[in-house]
């Protein structure tokens, strides 16, 4: 369920500024003295509003600290370090000072924002979710972090068209920002969109902010993969004129090449991200298929080789192999290979099922322990662990995936996560 190539994805190309300057969108001083019912502070507060919108995080600490040394249950101080300390990424600190301030009084409204990004990037989003629908459906005042929290627990649940909701409104509060069209981008590349679609998110994203070199080499490789190499050139010598030495690029630009019959530029290309990256396996496998096309049929096998030592549980490789082997008339050779990549092919159609099965249905606690199952026993494990905890907050002791983790921790030598998940699976008849 992992991404094959060894990009970032799409939404993680670009920081978003909703984590900096943005932060001052995620409440304003009059709903914090609504809350409160205090006018005394506002100053201060405007002065923790203003170093948190520029940036200047340390100043907003500072002045809060000194706020809550002189009145350590002021709800308005406490309300503005849980901004801060959400601003500064410790969303357990913020999720913390949010409870004490409506220990004291302030109405839960004013910081539902706050406790719903908190527990978003604590990883409680079953939590998170409702707080921050109800943040954003009780004002129209431009709320992008809350927008973002709430996409990303969208996507990791799979469940792409609530993600998309998020980004429509994120869209509308920060039209300038970029952050949302690469999320869209990746959504699009998860679902199967045509690569011409994915290709117009991330033009959109780089009409916002054109320095974004990673997504023009992300622009230029879908590009490439639609089919369109001749469109895609522009974007991939742009992007190399400023990271000549950029493997991936190098690797995709004489793929690119090569599909356009140019096989002297893409063969340079591709010798020249391997000088950069000796094991990068795009680029081999391009040179393997240079030289197959080009007859030279024993140094295409040995680069297959290559490729098949570096990613073992790609079917394409053996698939190749099989071909090649034949052709030197190593016939028993190729047998093993064709009968190595079909058992690979079956694999791949059965994640395939699973994730299939998982857009359209994805709170089936079912469908995430089979995920999690075929993870675990496929070599990926941390992902398949991952899996089975979502089943088990879907269906709070799903006893399939307790005892899928109890024995994974058995076999790992952790036996009080093992006895823990045996304890905590629900009785059979359940």
């Amino acid at each position: 369920m992992s991404h094959s190539h060894r990009t970032m994805p799409a939404s993680r190309l670009c920081s978003s500024w909703s984590r900096a300057a943005g932060w001052s969108l995620l409440g304003s001083l009059a709903l914090i003295l609504a809350g409160t019912g205090c006018s005394g502070n506002g100053t201060l507060g405007q002065d923790v509003a203003a170093a948190i919108a520029s940036g200047q995080l340390d100043e907003a600490q500072q002045l809060v600290d000194g706020w809550l040394s002189r009145r350590s249950n002021d709800p308005e101080a406490l309300a503005w370090a849980a901004r801060v300390a959400l601003a500064q990424d410790r969303p357990t600190e913020a999720f913390e000072f949010a409870r004490r301030a409506q220990q004291q009084g302030l109405d839960r409204s004013a910081l539902r924002d706050v406790e719903g990004v908190a527990l978003a990037r604590a990883g409680r989003m079953a939590e998170a979710e409702p707080l921050l629908r109800a943040h954003l459906a009780a004002t129209d005042r431009p709320d992008p972090v809350a927008c973002q929290a709430l996409a990303e627990i969208g996507m990791a649940t799979f469940r792409f068209g609530a993600a998309r909701e998020a980004l429509a409104r994120w869209r509308r509060d920060a039209p300038d920002d970029p952050e949302p069209w690469l999320m869209e981008a990746e959504i699009s590349e998860r679902i199967g969109d045509e690569y011409t679609v994915i290709a117009s998110h991330y033009r959109e994203a780089l009409k916002r902010d054109p320095t974004l070199d990673g997504v023009l080499l992300r622009l230029a490789e879908t590009i490439r993969r639609s089919g369109n190499y001749a469109e895609a050139v522009e974007s991939f010598n742009a992007y190399l004129e400023r990271h000549p030495d950029d493997p991936d690029a190098l690797a995709w630009a004489g793929l690119n090449q090569l599909g356009m019959g140019e096989v002297e530029a893409a063969e340079g290309l591709l010798q020249q991200a391997l000088e950069q990256d000796a094991d990068h396996l795009e680029a081999i496998k391009g040179l393997a298929r240079l030289y197959q096309q080009t007859g030279r049929i024993a140094e295409a096998l040995d680069q297959f080789n290559r490729a098949a030592e570096l990613e073992p549980e790609q079917a394409d490789i053996p698939y190749q192999q099989s071909l090649l082997l034949a052709r030197l008339g190593r016939r028993e050779e190729a047998e093993q290979m064709r009968e190595r990549s079909e058992q690979l092919r079956a694999q791949s159609a059965e994640i395939e099922r699973l994730r299939d099965a998982l857009v359209r249905d994805p709170n089936n606690a079912e469908l995430q322990y089979e995920t999690a199952r075929w993870l675990i026993e496929h070599g990926h494990a941390e992902e398949g662990v991952r899996w089975a905890e979502k089943a088990i907050a879907t269906v709070p002791g799903h006893r399939p995936s307790c005892l899928l983790l109890a024995e994974y921790y058995e076999g790992t030598d952790q036996p009080d996560l093992a006895s823990f998940y045996r304890f905590n699976a629900a009785p059979a008849d359940r």
